[in-house]
């Protein structure tokens, strides 16, 4: 199993890139689904978020209101972190239990990660992927997602800046166009990633 760690800013299409590779057969470990999990109602990670944020983020049937913790902590970063350190933990055990249960298996492992070197979880990971955007592309794709451009702007102020994770990174892709032309870059990075792995295993 060749396990793809996948990041990007907001809206760049790092989810788009991984549901390409989904429909080609990989398996994908979302971080957000895991995350929404980490956090629903009876969870160690719930309580602690209500007692620090108070009655007032829950929904009327006591789960977190996701976009109103969002908008508080997207405002003030200091609970951003607090947020980040209580949900984070659960997130990385899902990820390593995903990876477990299929590293005897054959094929595509995608780690779709929105904080993949911020959380330090590229070390799970064979290869990285950054998916990149124009500033402009991505508050346009974040507007059609109903995000407020407000919040679009504080979101991607609290992330890495693109460079940074491009240096990091084994492979970028610019994503400026169509879904097409995204298909065929993370299409042929995955081929090349396909050829490195290859080369590993071969004894000389």
């Amino acid at each position: 199993m060749i396990v793809i760690g996948i990041t990007g800013s907001l809206s760049a299409g790092k989810s788009e890139a991984a549901k390409i590779l989904q429909k080609k057969g990989a398996k994908v470990f979302d971080a957000d689904t895991a995350a929404r999990e980490a956090i629903k109602k009876g969870s160690p990670a719930h309580r602690a978020i209500v007692k620090i944020f108070g009655m007032g983020i829950l929904k009327k049937d006591g789960e977190i209101d996701r976009k109103k913790i969002a908008a508080h902590v997207f405002s003030h970063p200091k609970d951003l972190k607090k947020l980040i350190i209580l949900t984070h933990p659960g997130v990385i055990f899902d990820c390593i239990k995903m990876i477990e249960l299929n590293k005897k298996k054959t094929g595509i492992l995608v780690l779709n990660v929105p904080l993949l070197f911020e959380s330090k979880m590229e070390c799970l990971a064979d290869y990285t992927v950054v998916v990149t955007a124009e500033k402009k592309k991505i508050l346009h794709r974040a507007r059609k997602k109903g995000m407020p451009e407000d919040l679009a702007k504080k979101i991607l102020s609290t992330q890495w800046p693109t460079k940074r994770k491009e240096k990091l990174a084994d492979f970028v892709i610019e994503n400026n166009g169509t879904i097409k032309e995204l298909e065929k870059k993370i299409l042929e990075v995955v081929e090349k990633i396909k050829k490195a792995a290859n080369k590993r295993f071969v004894v000389n």
